[in-house]
This record gives structure tokens, C-alpha cells and sequence, in this order.
């Protein structure tokens, strides 16, 4: 029971919330694939996107046990990592190896079941998997390129998204996301440099360049793309409300940068997106909100 109890812990339950994008091109889909006037053409894309969501939280995991595979002598010398299940020795290698195949391959039927005996989704879920592999093994020491392959992840989930709704990816989709993506990340890494001390390399051999003053333009560079990207989108979209009511969410997503900036700078919570998002209240209100004004500006119109 142990065993299991950290093989759970290892398949990071908490991060399966990023899976989530997988719904995203639900929205870039709207008068596309689903009507806003009546939802009932939205619900039979609910269980396949389900599913979708279950086998990229199989593939995620196993990439998570990988990493963590792979990380385990450096775990054992970080102030909290080193009581992570493999690195305390509490899940041995070869049991982390065994899970991590099982979740891989279960991962990969499920997309292909998904894809009704297609090819796109299980390539999607090939190059999430080798990308992160790569990541693992040899290209998360590398500085930049780090952050460029856990943003593609995220892009990866949404691309997949939209296949499985049958919606060809719109650009706002890959731009908006990207952007997004690559804020979150560069400010996980910022946030980490800040908490990590004076030793930052013996946490994450790329953390020191992520440290001001680097860190902090790349991390403004990354919000401004993610405001202006989204703005872009919420003017430009053809499948928008032609006047221009998507623009009300455009001050959520002000204060929800602003909010998230404050706490990578302030929090002791910053190294985990996750939490940020499910503890600040402030935060969890702005994208509360953003939901509740986005579905009535597409309702509504």
C-alpha cells in the first residue's frame, strides 16, 4: 500500500489540471462546431474530450515518473524534492519503470480509441512523448530550450483538442496558448530561482539563468505576447460576437496577469502554477469571472 500510495504520488494527481486545455478549442470552436444558442450541440463532444482528457493524464504521469527517474540522485540533495517517493527510495527504480511504461501504452490506446483508428491523435501523443523523453534525458539542461518544449506540451493538449472535436486549429488557438503557456512556465522557473538560494544549479542545471535579470524580461516579454495574443483574438476572430463584446474579458485577463506576477514575486506557493490557481482567491475569482463573462458574451450574441 505504500508502494502504490507513492506511485500516485509520483503520477502528480495536482498537475492533471493543465489537461484540462484539452477543452480549450471548445471555445475557439464556438459557431464552428457548436452553437452558443443551443448547447445541446455541445454535449456530444464532451465524452470524447473526457477521454481525451484521461489518456493525456496517463501520458503526463508517465512522463512525470520518468523525470522523476531520471532526477533522482539531484531530488536527493533538494530541501523538498528529496522526499519525493523515488528519491527516498520509498517507490523502487524498477517499479517506477514498470508504471511508467503501463501509463505510456495505456495513454496511446486511448488516443487511438479516441481517434476512432486515425492516426492524428496517437501521432499528437508520439510527439508529446518524444519531446519529453528528449526533456528528461538530456534537453532540460539546456537553457531555453527547457522552457520551449513544456510549452509545446501545452500546445500539444490543445492541438489535440481540437482534432478530437473535428475543428481545424485556429491560429488565435496556437497563439493564444503558446503565449500563455510560455508565461507560466518562465515564471514556474522564475519563481524557482528566487526560492532556491544561492545555489540554484544544484536544484535545476538551467534555474541561474532564469534568476533577474534574464528571468524577469523574458517573464514580462512572455505576459505581454499572452495579453496582446489574446487581445488580437478577441478582436480579430471571425467566430466572435462582431461587436466586439469579447473585449469585456479583456480586463479579467489584466488582473489575472497582474495577480499571477504579484505572486511569483511574493508566494512561497510560486513554484506550483497549480496551487496558485486553486489557493489565491483573487486569482480563482478572475478566472471565475472570465468564464462567467465569456459564456455570457457568446450566449447572449
Amino acid at each position: 500500500m505504500s508502494r502504490l500510495a507513492g506511485l500516485f504520488r509520483t503520477a502528480r494527481p495536482l498537475q492533471w489540471v493543465k489537461n484540462l486545455l484539452v477543452f480549450l478549442p471548445l471555445l475557439f470552436a464556438v459557431d464552428l462546431v457548436w452553437e452558443p444558442g443551443d448547447l445541446g450541440t455541445l454535449l456530444p463532444y464532451i465524452p470524447r474530450l473526457a477521454g481525451l482528457f484521461a489518456a493525456f493524464c496517463a501520458l503526463s504521469s508517465a512522463v512525470y515518473m520518468l523525470n522523476d527517474l531520471a532526477d533522482r540522485e539531484a531530488d536527493r540533495r533538494h530541501t523538498t524534492k528529496r522526499t519525493r517517493p523515488i528519491a527516498s527510495g520509498r517507490v523502487p527504480a524498477w517499479l517506477a519503470g514498470v508504471a511508467l511504461t503501463g501509463l505510456a501504452v495505456a495513454g496511446m490506446l486511448g488516443l487511438y480509441g479516441i481517434s476512432t483508428q486515425s492516426w492524428e491523435l496517437p501521432l499528437i501523443g508520439a510527439i508529446y512523448l518524444v519531446a519529453n523523453v528528449g526533456y528528461s534525458l538530456r534537453l532540460k539542461r539546456v537553457a531555453l530550450v527547457d522552457v520551449m518544449i513544456v510549452a509545446g506540451g501545452y500546445v500539444l493538449r490543445a492541438v489535440a483538442g481540437a482534432v478530437a472535436v473535428g475543428a481545424a486549429p485556429s491560429p488565435w488557438l496556437y497563439a493564444v496558448t503558446a503565449a500563455g503557456a510560455l508565461f507560466i512556465v518562465i515564471g514556474r522557473r522564475y519563481a524557482e530561482a528566487r526560492l532556491a538560494g544561492e545555489e540554484p544549479e544544484t536544484q535545476r542545471a538551467t534555474l541561474s539563468h532564469y534568476a533577474p535579470p534574464l528571468g524577469g524580461q523574458l517573464l514580462i516579454l512572455s505576459a505581454t505576447a499572452a495579453l496582446v495574443s489574446y487581445t488580437l483574438y478577441a478582436v480579430e476572430a471571425d467566430n466572435l460576437p462582431s461587436n466586439n463584446t469579447m473585449l469585456l474579458t479583456v480586463p479579467l485577463v489584466i488582473f489575472g496577469l497582474f495577480r499571477y506576477l504579484y505572486l511569483l514575486n511574493n508566494s512561497r506557493d510560486a513554484e506550483s502554477p497549480e496551487l496558485l490557481m486553486l489557493r489565491d482567491a483573487p486569482l480563482l475569482l478572475a478566472i471565475t469571472a472570465w468564464m462567467v463573462v465569456a459564456g455570457a458574451v457568446l450566449v447572449l450574441n
